[in-house]
């Protein structure tokens, strides 16, 4: 419970670090949907360049794995070879290594594409903050707004008491301010905070493990360039006088360093759409809230009316 209640009192000391600050107009902020809808579309842009990225080089690695193995039905018992080098255990190692490049690479896909990040009672992948799980992005159920919502949902119903002694913390001038910033209760607000911090949290934690994964996949590439049968055929072209894995591996080489950098921008990219996510959370609130009190307003504008007919109505009689 202490772990709990420190982190929330960590989410509440970035008052305002977190959300961009709203315009306030008829007494809730006004969230900034374009400013969202562009978020959103930065994101799922990210995610699709990077997605592609692993599609290039899982097809480039299944076009070497294709060329060795017409190079293992070669009979290579007819043929001699200088030394000790025998070029069946080359063929054999690059094979290996392709094959280990292939599996680094579906490993780095799968880890965005499972939903291991815990936000209550649903599970969301890297791809579902991103939008990336419907055909039309605009139309998908889950993105990082959704999981943000369904965090605090869970929450509210299992971190009741946590939240509360968080919020007894403040003083009333603390208290006030978030009001006033806001529109929402100090309790809502502290929910909306440690929602966010706790999707992102999930979410870096996937994209370390993913960026190393991918800092592996680059190193295991430099080994399988150095292969003598890698080497002969980045020599050679085919029968149509076309290039075969020389243009390959230069592409490779290209595509993981562009990988390493996308994983990179894509990170920095869900921090700041977290951001917008977080403030569209807290000014819906505001507007539930704003909305409560005007329904409120109203009924007791129409109770004191109906108080004072039903006096004037006794006195007439």
């Amino acid at each position: 419970m202490k772990r709990r209640i420190c982190a929330l009192l960590l989410a509440l000391s970035l008052v305002g670090s977190y959300c961009p600050t709203t315009v306030f107009a008829t007494g809730y902020p006004v969230f900034d949907v374009s400013n969202w809808l562009s978020a959103i579309d930065r994101l799922y842009q990210m995610y699709d360049m990077v997605n592609n990225t692993i599609t290039q080089i899982e097809n480039q690695y299944k076009q070497i794995q294709h060329s060795l193995e017409v190079a293992k039905s070669i009979d290579w018992d007819n043929i001699r070879f200088d030394g000790d080098f025998d070029i069946r255990n080359d063929i054999k190692d690059a094979n290996r290594r392709v094959n280990k490049l292939l599996t680094q690479a579906r490993n780095i896909k799968q880890a965005m594409t499972t939903p291991s990040i815990n936000c209550g009672n649903v599970k969301y992948s890297i791809a579902d903050l991103c939008g990336a799980t419907s055909s039309d992005m605009w139309e998908s159920r889950k993105n990082m707004l959704t999981a943000i919502q369904d965090y605090k949902y869970y929450m509210t119903n299992t971190m009741k008491s946590a939240v509360n002694d968080v919020v007894e913390g403040l003083n009333d001038e603390q208290q006030k301010a978030i009001w006033r910033k806001y529109g929402i209760s100090p309790q809502n607000y502290v929910f909306v905070q440690q929602a966010h911090t706790s999707v992102l949290n999930g979410a870096a934690n996937i994209m370390a493990n993913v960026a190393e994964e991918s800092h592996n996949a680059r190193l295991e590439e430099r080994l399988l360039r150095t292969s003598a049968i890698i080497k002969a055929a980045t020599e050679t072209k085919d029968s149509e006088g076309n290039v075969t894995q020389a243009s390959m591996l230069e592409a490779i080489m290209y595509l993981f360093q562009n990988l390493d950098e996308g994983i990179g921008e894509l990170q920095q990219t869900m921090f700041e759409t977290s951001s917008v996510a977080a403030s569209a959370a807290i000014a819906e609130d505001a507007q539930k809230q704003a909305e409560a009190n005007e329904t409120a307003e109203q009924a007791e504008i129409q109770s004191n009316l109906n108080s004072t007919v039903s006096s004037r109505f006794m006195k007439s009689n």
